[in-house]
């Protein structure tokens, strides 16, 4: 599979990302996965179009890679690899949980995206996802 691009608009999450992204066993997954130390918090992306919800599913039934916590309360992750706007490296962490939006996605990244390109609530963001796990 080739990579992806899909386009969303940032949205406001529910704010507890900030509090998972400080434990230290998922702030060291993220971290290796990044490659650096990710910003505290995540980038809440809600899908444009159904053809993206689609385009989403179909990258979703390809196992990301696997976030397993060390403690059984806390779910498992799956991560794929991306880039937002052709300007920041990233990955959209996909929390095991039932009734997760399909619509929904969750970016992290090492610097504060919403500043560094000048975002709010409502603007289009498009999503490069590197389906095999490249992020070069």
């Amino acid at each position: 599979m080739q990579n992806k691009m899909l386009t969303g608009r940032i949205t406001t999450g529910l704010g507890k990302a900030a509090g998972f992204m400080d434990v230290e066993w998922a702030n060291q997954a993220f971290c290796d996965i990044l490659g650096q130390l990710p910003f505290p918090g995540t980038v809440n992306v809600k899908l444009s179009s159904n053809e993206d919800m689609k385009v989403w599913s179909c990258i979703k039934s390809v196992p990301g890679q696997l976030i397993k916590p060390p403690d059984p309360n806390w779910c498992k992750s799956f991560v794929y690899k991306a880039e937002i706007s052709g300007k920041i490296k990233a990955a959209i962490i996909l929390p095991d949980v039932k009734d997760y939006p399909d619509d929904q996605m969750e970016l992290i990244a090492s610097e504060n995206v919403r500043e560094r390109l000048s975002l709010e609530d409502g603007d289009q963001v498009n999503i490069e996802i590197w389906v095999d796990g490249r992020l070069d």
